[in-house]
């Protein structure tokens, strides 16, 4: 059984590359499909993570067990972006269109000189596309004939960018594959013990989650009161990572009619990081199945 790479990063990069291998096999007989692979967070194509923003939230960067393991990951390594391009320029069916999102405007353009100078050939196929993810996959969603195209789609946030309604209008094409990179870490940091969520923090995990439920999911009551009758400081945190990683598949398979097992990437402390997930949109059960059986056997290895 093949084991994934050293890091974190490392390792939900070759999971995805290897069902972006698997993906353009079970579609070359499908010719009749435009393809399309697309990257909301592209970054630089070779990747580096960032030093945290400095915003109330926490980001994945913070979470970080030791500054060996930040110099590590810091690393520069073969970003999405550029294995979804290697593996489609060395398959037999490629990709008819790329769209790679990023915010940064220097990430951008450094992606496109990437690829101008190392994949030429299908440079004509590749849309950089700077600007906000959320606004820029909503505008690619509204532009495409999904009647003859299937997309890969790779959401790949720096933290809680994404938000809900992303989630359910990519789900709504009944035509996109979407691995989705749940920030598990962040959401469950945000969660704080005594119940006394900050409201802006509330909001963003309202988005996340697209309903507010996920407290009362979360937080259980001690039958108790206290000496103020404040029920939220009554309230005790219900939400370890498997507890947090079956509501978001729960969520998901409101929206996807199928949804993969997830693979939990961990530090080198253990502590958990990310959930990385496929939803799958298309409505065939032959295709459900197959998709499902490729991702569930990638991720399996991610939790090894």
């Amino acid at each position: 059984m093949r084991k994934f790479g050293g890091t974190w990063s490392e390792s939900k990069l070759d999971c995805v590359e290897a069902y972006t291998h698997r993906y353009l096999q079970v579609m070359q007989n499908q010719r009749w499909y435009s393809l399309d692979y697309v990257d909301a967070f592209a970054g630089r194509g070779k990747q580096a993570l960032r030093k945290s923003s400095g915003s109330d939230a926490p980001e994945p960067e913070s979470f970080f067990g030791d500054e060996s393991e930040r110099v590590d990951t810091q690393e520069f390594l073969v970003g999405s972006a550029i294995r979804a391009l290697r593996a489609s320029t060395s398959s037999t069916r490629s990709f008819d269109r790329f769209v790679f999102i990023d915010v940064d405007k220097p990430s951008c353009l450094e992606l496109e000189s990437i690829v101008l100078s190392d994949f030429h050939e299908i440079h004509d196929t590749v849309s950089v596309v700077c600007g906000n993810a959320n606004a820029a996959l909503g505008e690619y969603i509204e532009k495409v004939d999904w009647t003859h195209t299937r997309s890969l789609v790779f959401l790949d946030p720096y933290g809680l960018e994404v938000g809900w309604d992303l989630i359910m209008r990519l789900a709504d094409t009944g035509a996109c594959d979407v691995w989705y990179l749940f920030p598990l870490g962040g959401v469950i940091r945000m969660m704080t013990n005594d119940g006394q969520v900050p409201d802006t923090w509330r909001v963003r995990l309202d988005r996340v989650f697209g309903t507010n439920e996920w407290y009362d999911e979360f937080y259980r009551t001690s039958g108790q009161q206290s000496l103020f009758n404040d029920e939220a400081s009554c309230r005790f945190k219900n939400a370890s990572t498997d507890h947090v990683v079956d509501f978001i598949r729960k969520r998901l398979k409101t929206a996807f009619p199928a949804v993969s097992n997830a693979g939990i990437l961990r530090n080198g402390k253990g502590v958990p990081l990310f959930a990385l997930v496929l939803g799958v949109s298309n409505p065939s059960i032959a295709a459900q199945k197959a998709a499902l059986g490729i991702a569930n056997h990638l991720v399996k290895d991610l939790d090894q």
